[in-house]
């Protein structure tokens, strides 16, 4: 299959905080740093001129039943395979057979954590870990010990920022339990990912999430929820997926939330990678990717 380098943008790789450039070949991306090396790195390679557009991996909705995928598509969003929830009595058996484990929104928080550690006392905690434990929404009403406990087995929480009531509700606590969070864009039969990236860090009353942090709960949670293992899905590392979205933003900005306020830099000595200013209009979506191919060539 052909390589492909992009050249000229702006492109969100934990390989480099300052990423001009990426290259993918195979389905997989292969580099990603600054212009100048790329062609003589893949001096084959069909060229790409990004023109100052924001490259990331797409978005990723777990909950994707009857919803019509290619105006998600055109949303900057692809599907994910999230096991449908069964019942919490369930659960034991599940584990013993190294099944995937998800309970709905309805189920006790509390009574999944000590089922789940009681199990890791008599199988090991990697065993609970392999099936990933999922809990959809619920995570208005969980106490730091259930927390902890969840987190020791490798629980990922699906958020629903935009079906869920998260008033009050203290993200930056969850996320610092070790609890991996994942969300869902959809709202009824439709998917809003930048809606939800705006709810995942204005919780009325509460603290949200980074625009950094709510970002990679839409992505790489995302596909950690749908069973991925690697650490690199979801991402733009080398050997991950060639899956993302190429956007036309404005400038892109650093956020640091604190208890009471938000604090916009564009200051590169942060460290913090850039993201759209969520405060804007909505990016313009130029081109989606998937595994390599264009997912849509309309856009």
């Amino acid at each position: 299959m052909t390589a492909f380098l992009a050249t000229g943008g702006r492109v969100l790789t934990p390989a480099s905080r300052d990423a001009t450039a990426l290259a993918h070949e195979n389905g997989l991306i292969v580099w990603a740093g600054s212009d100048t090396p790329g062609p003589a790195l893949f001096p084959d390679a069909e060229r790409i001129d990004l023109e100052g557009d924001w490259v990331a991996p797409a978005f990723v909705e777990l909950l994707p039943e009857r919803l019509d995928l290619t105006a998600a598509a055109s949303r900057g969003v692809v599907p994910a395979d999230l096991p449908a929830a069964h019942a919490p009595e369930s659960v034991e058996e599940r584990v013993r057979a190294g099944q995937r484990v998800v309970l709905g929104p309805d189920e006790d928080p509390t009574q999944f954590a000590a089922e789940l550690t009681r199990l890791a006392a008599e199988l090991g905690g990697p065993a609970v870990a392999r099936c990933i434990p999922v809990l959809v929404g619920g995570a208005g009403v969980i106490d730091d010990d259930t927390l902890a406990s969840l987190a020791a087995v490798g629980t990922v929480i699906v958020l629903r920022p935009l079906v869920d009531d998260l008033t009050g509700t203290d993200l930056v606590r969850i996320a610092a339990s070790g609890v991996a969070l994942a969300a869902s864009m959809r709202v009824g039969d439709e998917v809003r990912p930048w809606d939800t990236l705006r709810a995942l860090t204005s919780v009325d009353g509460g603290r949200g999430l980074s625009p950094r942090a709510a970002f990679i709960a839409t992505t790489r949670g995302a596909r950690r929820a749908a069973g991925a293992r690697d650490g690199m899905a979801g991402t733009l590392t080398p050997g991950a997926p060639a899956t993302f979205a190429r956007w036309e933003t404005g400038q892109l900005a650093v956020v640091a939330a604190d208890d009471a306020v938000q604090r916009w830099s564009t200051d590169p000595r942060s460290g913090v990678p850039p993201m759209p200013d969520l405060t804007g209009p909505d990016p313009v979506l130029h081109a989606l990717v998937v595994d390599g191919l264009p997912a849509d060539p309309a856009v």
